[in-house]
């Protein structure tokens, strides 16, 4: 059969124009993420410093009010815009409690010349957009303009972490923190830190008075209806109550008690065991007290989600 030589042209000609078209479109540059990370690097432009500084941070962040903050880098986010790509790696990453949503992602894409920052569903009221905006223009901006991603990193995390701890009520040293000296995520309370939680004032009266009350109502109640025993020279008699009726008559005398039958001689004692070694009587523990430790665990993302939105370069 033979073939048409316009059909032919025709159709090399649209395939060609085809493959031009999808040659011209950017690649489709989708982020991956890694909960056991806190910085992930791709484009290579952080120093272990300030991984470290980050990791330490943020850790410390998640042992104290499970927020986490995550920087992420890459030379060029393709045909995504800044706050989009910012999106999908956020929720694929998982930062944050995943009660609380309160993790914050930082995007820095030199390729593109930009940056991006956005929070956790959790924090949109307390960490707004026009807060991210200035700590972005007060410590990132300044930095990048000069290409010292480094300072301009570290400077943002910090800014961002001090605001977390305002608004959870924490009290520990960010910059012992990022220096290693991460408050363990048993301790509360105590230590080098402390947690208070966010309280509104509702008014009225509150739980823990009520609580008060019942216990001592409680305890008024108990001490009325205790059976109470009285001395009549030549001994104790009771049990008796409180009476609030008129006169009562005699009490009835009381059986005497049986005597008590003596005891037979104690055999002798068998030999005691073997002392396990190490520890006073042997014992062991395995878990581990509260109080601060080096390094403080490990970091993971705890599946917080996130809403879109946030801060940027433009």
């Amino acid at each position: 059969m033979r073939k048409h030589p316009i059909l032919t042209r025709t159709v090399g000609v649209l395939t060609a124009a085809a493959l031009c078209t999808a040659c011209a479109l950017p690649v489709l540059a989708a982020p991956q993420a890694d909960p056991d990370k806190a910085v992930i690097d791709n484009a290579d432009i952080l120093s272990k410093e300030t991984e470290a500084y980050v990791t330490n941070i943020s850790t410390a962040l998640q042992n104290t009010c499970g927020a986490q903050i995550g920087v992420y880098t890459v030379d060029t986010i393709g045909n995504y815009t800044m706050e989009g790509y910012t999106y999908e790696l956020a929720n694929d990453w998982g930062l944050g409690d995943a009660d609380k949503d309160n993790g914050i992602v930082l995007l820095l894409a030199p390729g593109e010349d930009n940056y991006h920052a956005m929070c956790g569903s959790g924090l949109e009221t307390q960490f707004t957009v026009q807060m991210l905006q200035t700590i972005l223009n007060e410590d990132m901006e300044p930095n990048w303009v000069n290409k010292d991603y480094d300072a301009g990193t570290q400077q943002t995390v910090y800014a961002m972490a001090e605001k977390l701890c305002t608004i959870y009520g924490l009290t520990f040293d960010l910059d012992e923190a990022a220096a290693g000296n991460i408050p363990a995520a048993s301790t509360s309370n105590g230590g080098s830190y402390a947690q208070t939680a966010p309280q509104e004032d509702r008014g009225g009266v509150s739980f823990t008075g009520i609580l008060v009350l019942i216990v001592v109502l409680a305890v008024v109640v108990a001490l009325l209806a205790t059976p109470r025993r009285r001395y009549y020279g030549g001994g104790y008699r009771g049990p008796t109550f409180i009476w609030f009726g008129g006169p009562r008559g005699p009490r009835p005398p009381r059986p005497p008690r049986p005597p008590r039958p003596p005891y037979g001689p104690r055999g002798p004692r068998g030999p005691r065991g073997p002392r396990g070694p190490g520890g006073f009587g042997g014992g062991s523990f395995r878990g581990g007290g509260a109080g601060r430790m080096g390094g403080g665990g490990s970091f993971r993302a705890g599946g917080g989600s996130f809403r879109g939105g946030g801060a940027g370069r433009r």
